[in-house]
C-alpha cells in the first residue's frame, strides 16, 4: 500500500511539474505584448517569439499556431528613395508567402511628408494585400519587359508625381520579403547564386596562399581586443583603437569557401577529395570553419555569426561527412552547409560577429574575390538595379529632354543671331516656355527643388553614394545640365528657361499685359533689401537641415513648387493658396517669387555668380546716358551705370534684343536720326551748289 502511495505522488508531482513548465512557457509567450503595429498586421494574433532576432524576422502567433512573420524592410533589404533614406516599411507575410499588410515606419519622401501624404502611401500599399511575395509589382501603364525577376506579374495604380518613390517602395517590398520567405523555406521559394566558382582551373596553393588570394579568411582574435569591446560597451561610446603589435592571438579562425574546388582541393588529401565530390549535392554551398583556440570550453563556430545584407546567413552543421583535414593542431573543424534558401551571394560582403559576452562583439568581414567566379546565366543574375530600371523606363521622356537642351544650348551659344528678329526671337522663347511647363514640368515631372540640394548634402555627409540622385533621370539630367550651365553662363539659363514655376509666373505677366493690369515697380530701395531675403531663406533651410532633415523639407515648403508643379494644384487648401498668391503677385511684380524668395534661385545665383562666357553686350553708352535696356530690365537687374548682376539676371535675352535693333535700340535709333540729318544737310549743301 505504501508502494502504491509513493508512486502516485510520484505520479502527480511529475505531471504537476510539466503543468507548471507548459503554463509558465504560456505565460511566458503571452507576456511578451504585441506593439501597435504587429496588432495593426495581425488583429488576430496573440504573441510572439523572438527566436529569430538574428534574422530581423518576428514570428507571430494565434496560441500555438503561427499566423505570419513580421520584418522591416530597412533592416533586410534597404532602398534608398527619392529622400535620400531608406524607406523603413514593417510587412506581415503569411505562412503562403502572401503579403498581410504593412505598417510606415519611418521615410523622408517630401512628397508624402505633409497633410494627407502618409495616408495615400499607406493606400497605395494595401493594393498589395494577399498578393504573393513572388510576384513581381507593376504600376499600371508600365512596360513590363522593361523590368526583370520571377514570378507572376500584379499591377497597380501609381501615384501621381511619385514614380520615384512608388517605385523604390516596389523594391524594397519585393526584395525583403522575398528575403525572408527564403529564408523560412516558405512554400515555392528557393535561391540560385548570381556567381558559381570557375571550374575549369586549378593550381597548387598552401594555406598561406588561399588566405592571401581571398579564398580563405584568417581572423586572429586578441585578448586586449575584447576588453577594449568591454570598455566601449560600458562607457557607451567607441575608444581608442587598439593595439595588438607584438601580441598573440588567443584564437585564430579560418573561413573557407569550400564550394570552390580551388579550397578544397588543396585543403584536402586527393583521397577525401574524390569523397568530397560524391558527398556534395548541387544547389548547396558549403563552409568550412577550421579554428585554433577554445573559448569558455565550447567550440568557436557557436560564437560565431555570418551575415549578409544585415539578413543572418542560414547554415546548417554536417555531421555526416568527415573532412579529415591534414594537421593534427586544429582544435575545431566544422563544416557547413549553405542551403539555395539562404540567398547566399558569394560575391557579396560577408560581416562576421564573434560573440565573446553578451552584448559584446567583435566584428570582421570578407569578401570573394570575383576573378575566381563566372557569372551564371539567370534571370536574378543580370537583375539591374533600380536606378537603372527607371532609366529604361523613361527612355522616350530622357531622349525629348536631351533635345530640347541641345537646342535651348544652341540658341544660348548663337543668341546674337538669334534676336536679329525680335518678332521670331519672341515666338521661340514662349514656346520653350510653354515646353518647360507642359513637358518638364507637369508631364515628366522635372521641377527642381531646394530640397534635392538637401538630399545630396545628407548623403554626402554620411558618406552614402549618391545613387539616390540617379533615381530621378529627369531630376538628374536638368541638375548635370544646370551645374555646367552655371559655369559657362550663371544662374540664368535655368530660372529664365527651365523652372517650370519661373515659366508660369513669366505667362502671368504676359496675362496681366493683356488684361492692362497695373504693374507694382519696387523702389530701388526696398528692392535691393528684398533681393537678400532669398539668401536668408537659404540659410536657414540649409541650417535647420543640418539640425533635423525633416526640419529642413519642412521649412523647404516655402518653395511653392511642389504644390503648382509636382501635385498639379491637388493639395491642402493652405499650401494652394499660397501658390496662387505668389501666381497673383507676378501679375502685379514681374517673378515676384524668383526675385525675392526662391532659396534655390538663390544657391544657383551664389553658384553662378562668375562665369565664364558672359555675352550680354553692353554698349559705352549704355548706362550714361542711355538707360532703355535698364527701364526694359523686368528683373530689375541692370543698375544705373548700365552693368548687369549676373546673380540676379534670368537670362531672358531682352537687352541682347534690344542692343542688337536698330530700331530698339535707343543709341542706334539716335545715331541712324544724327546720320540722316547729317545726310539731308549734306544733300541741301548740294543742291544749293548746283542752283548756282
Amino acid at each position: 500500500m505504501n508502494f502504491l502511495c509513493d508512486v502516485l505522488f510520484k505520479v502527480s508531482r511529475f505531471i504537476l511539474i510539466c503543468s507548471s513548465l507548459l503554463v509558465s512557457s504560456y505565460i511566458y509567450a503571452v507576456e511578451m505584448p504585441l506593439t501597435s503595429e504587429l496588432q495593426q498586421l495581425f488583429p488576430n494574433a496573440s504573441h510572439i517569439e523572438q527566436e529569430d532576432k538574428d534574422l530581423s524576422i518576428i514570428p507571430v502567433y494565434r496560441f500555438a499556431d503561427i499566423v505570419g512573420y513580421a520584418f522591416q524592410t530597412a533592416e533586410i533589404y534597404p532602398v534608398r528613395g527619392y529622400g535620400g533614406k531608406p524607406i523603413d516599411i514593417m510587412i506581415g507575410l503569411s505562412p503562403e508567402g502572401r503579403y498581410m499588410g504593412f505598417v510606415v515606419i519611418d521615410h523622408y519622401e517630401p512628397i508624402f511628408m505633409k497633410g494627407d501624404g502618409p495616408q495615400r502611401l499607406v493606400n497605395y500599399m494595401q493594393q498589395l494585400i494577399d498578393v504573393p511575395a513572388s510576384n513581381n509589382i507593376y504600376i499600371r501603364g508600365d512596360n513590363q519587359k522593361n523590368l526583370t525577376g520571377s514570378g507572376k506579374s500584379t499591377y497597380i495604380d501609381g501615384i501621381t508625381s511619385a514614380t520615384v518613390t512608388t517605385n523604390a517602395i516596389n523594391k524594397t517590398i519585393t526584395k525583403a520579403a522575398r528575403a525572408v520567405a527564403q529564408a523560412k523555406e516558405l512554400a515555392g521559394y528557393a535561391s540560385q547564386s548570381h556567381y558559381i566558382p570557375k571550374m575549369d582551373h586549378f593550381e597548387k596553393l598552401n594555406l598561406s596562399q588561399l588566405v592571401e588570394r581571398g579564398l580563405v579568411k584568417h581572423w586572429p582574435i586578441y585578448k586586449q581586443q575584447i576588453n577594449a569591446a568591454i570598455s566601449d560597451k560600458q562607457l557607451g561610446y567607441p575608444s581608442q583603437p587598439v593595439s595588438v603589435d607584438n601580441q598573440l592571438p588567443i584564437a585564430e579562425l579560418y573561413a573557407a569557401y569550400f564550394s570552390h574546388p580551388l579550397v578544397a582541393k588543396n585543403l584536402l588529401s586527393d583521397s577525401h577529395y574524390q569523397d568530397w565530390l560524391k558527398y556534395k549535392t548541387e544547389g548547396d554551398q558549403y563552409f568550412l570553419l577550421f579554428s585554433k583556440g577554445l573559448w569558455k570550453q565550447q567550440p568557436f563556430s557557436n560564437f560565431l555569426g555570418l551575415k549578409q545584407r544585415n539578413t543572418e546567413v542560414i547554415r546548417k552543421k554536417v555531421t555526416d561527412f568527415n573532412i579529415g583535414l591534414p594537421g593534427s593542431d586544429w582544435d575545431e573543424i566544422t563544416l557547413y552547409r549553405v542551403p539555395p534558401v539562404a540567398t547566399f551571394d558569394p560575391l557579396a560582403r560577408t560581416k562576421m560577429i564573434f560573440k565573446t559576452n553578451p552584448g559584446i562583439n567583435l566584428y570582421d568581414d570578407f569578401q570573394l574575390p570575383a576573378e575566381d567566379f563566372t557569372a551564371e546565366l539567370n534571370k536574378e543574375a543580370n537583375e539591374l538595379e533600380l536606378w537603372q530600371e527607371l532609366w529604361q523606363q523613361r527612355q522616350n521622356e530622357i531622349a525629348l529632354l536631351l533635345l530640347s537642351l541641345v537646342i535651348l544650348s544652341i540658341l544660348f551659344l548663337n543668341q546674337h543671331f538669334a534676336v536679329l528678329n525680335p518678332k521670331i526671337f519672341h515666338k521661340i522663347r514662349l514656346g520653350f516656355l510653354a515646353f518647360t511647363i507642359i513637358f518638364i514640368g507637369y508631364y515628366a515631372q522635372g521641377q527642381l527643388s531646394i530640397v534635392n540640394i538637401l538630399t545630396v548634402q545628407h548623403l554626402w555627409i554620411e558618406g552614402i553614394s549618391l545613387t539616390s540622385f540617379l533615381l530621378d533621370p529627369i531630376v538628374s539630367i536638368l541638375w548635370c545640365y544646370v551645374l555646367f550651365s552655371l559655369i559657362l553662363f550663371g544662374r540664368g539659363l535655368f530660372c529664365g528657361w527651365l523652372c517650370p514655376f519661373g515659366a508660369i509666373q513669366e505667362f502671368a505677366g504676359l496675362l496681366a499685359k493683356k488684361l492692362k493690369i497695373k504693374r507694382w515697380k519696387i523702389k530701388p530701395k526696398w528692392h535691393n533689401q528684398l533681393q537678400k531675403l532669398k539668401y536668408v531663406l537659404l540659410i536657414g533651410i540649409i541650417g535647420a537641415s543640418f539640425y533635423s532633415l525633416a526640419l529642413g523639407e519642412t521649412l523647404a515648403e516655402l518653395e511653392p513648387f511642389k504644390t503648382s508643379v509636382t501635385l498639379y494644384f491637388i493639395r491642402e487648401w493652405q499650401y494652394v493658396i499660397y501658390a496662387i498668391i505668389l501666381i497673383l503677385l507676378a501679375m502685379k511684380v514681374h517673378k515676384f517669387y524668383c526675385r525675392y524668395l526662391c532659396p534655390l534661385g538663390a544657391s544657383l545665383a551664389i553658384l553662378g555668380a562668375f562665369p565664364i562666357f558672359n555675352w550680354l553686350t553692353r554698349r559705352a553708352e549704355c548706362g550714361s546716358p542711355c538707360q532703355n535696356c535698364r527701364n526694359n530690365c523686368e528683373i530689375d537687374a541692370i543698375d544705373k551705370q548700365g552693368k548687369i548682376d549676373m546673380k540676379e539676371c534670368v537670362q531672358c535675352l531682352e537687352c541682347i534684343v534690344i542692343n542688337y535693333n536698330p530700331t530698339l535700340c535707343a543709341i542706334e535709333v539716335a545715331d541712324t536720326k544724327r546720320k540722316s540729318k547729317q545726310s539731308k544737310q549734306a544733300s541741301n549743301i548740294i543742291a544749293s551748289t548746283v542752283d548756282v
